[in-house]
């Protein structure tokens, strides 16, 4: 267990909402932290050795961007799933790229060459090969519109955020379908759904919410000669 005191001669500074704002600076769930004061006007935080310790990110299980990391998940695809031998690569990688700009991981690309949208495995066998097959499985993952669907990472997200929330987990269905009573958040939860949605957020686009703001306010200032 680690911990840091804060301690400020101003007696106007909220020292709790101190600590709880460089918490949360550093992605760490309100829940996870522990906030409290001691007899000497010091406010003590509490933190897990755990949280400390942050390990290197799978970078298959992360979005790409870059073209050359594109190219470096689709060899690894290539040469991991069997079905794809005599695949033209480039046939892959161009299916593929769409994929990765709508924040597909490489897992996600495997996971949906090897089941369809429903969880049911695609048949295998000796002519379940070739590149229309490559392209039958991965186009099964756009709706009839031919937007693509969410992979399978976005989806256990999108629950986990949900129920966090206390979001009922029908949420979207149709009007007939069967609905489920959900339990009702507490505000420290809906709070903590928040900070996961936003951390998705920025974890998958490529403009941050930052970003947008800033040109917001540059272009507000901007005066173009007439």
């Amino acid at each position: 267990m680690a911990e840091f005191r804060i301690s400020s001669d101003d007696e106007q500074v909220d020292l709790r909402r101190m600590a709880t704002a460089l918490a949360e600076s550093q992605g760490w769930a309100r829940e996870d932290v522990g906030v409290w004061d001691n007899r000497r006007g010091e406010v003590i935080v509490t933190i897990d050795d755990s949280l400390l310790r942050r390990s290197a990110p799978d970078p298959r299980t992360r979005p790409l961007h870059t073209p050359r990391d594109v190219h470096r998940a689709c060899e690894a695809i290539h040469t991991e799933d069997a079905s794809l031998r005599g695949v033209d690569f480039a046939s892959l990688r161009d299916e593929a790229a769409r994929l990765f700009s709508a924040g597909w991981t490489t897992e996600d690309v495997l996971h949906a060459l090897g089941h369809r949208p429903d969880g049911e495995a695609w048949p295998q066998g000796a002519d379940r090969r070739g590149t229309e097959w490559m392209l039958h499985r991965l186009r099964a993952w756009r709706t009839p519109d031919g937007d693509i669907r969410p992979s399978r990472s976005q989806e256990g997200a999108q629950l986990r955020v949900i129920g966090k929330a206390g979001l009922p987990m029908d949420i979207g269905l149709p009007e007939d379908a069967e609905s489920a009573q959900g339990p009702v958040a507490s505000p420290a939860v809906a709070r903590s759904a928040a900070d996961d949605a936003r951390r998705l957020i920025r974890q998958n686009a490529r403009t941050t919410s930052d970003t947008l703001a800033h040109r917001d306010r540059t272009s507000a200032t901007i005066r173009r000669p007439e």
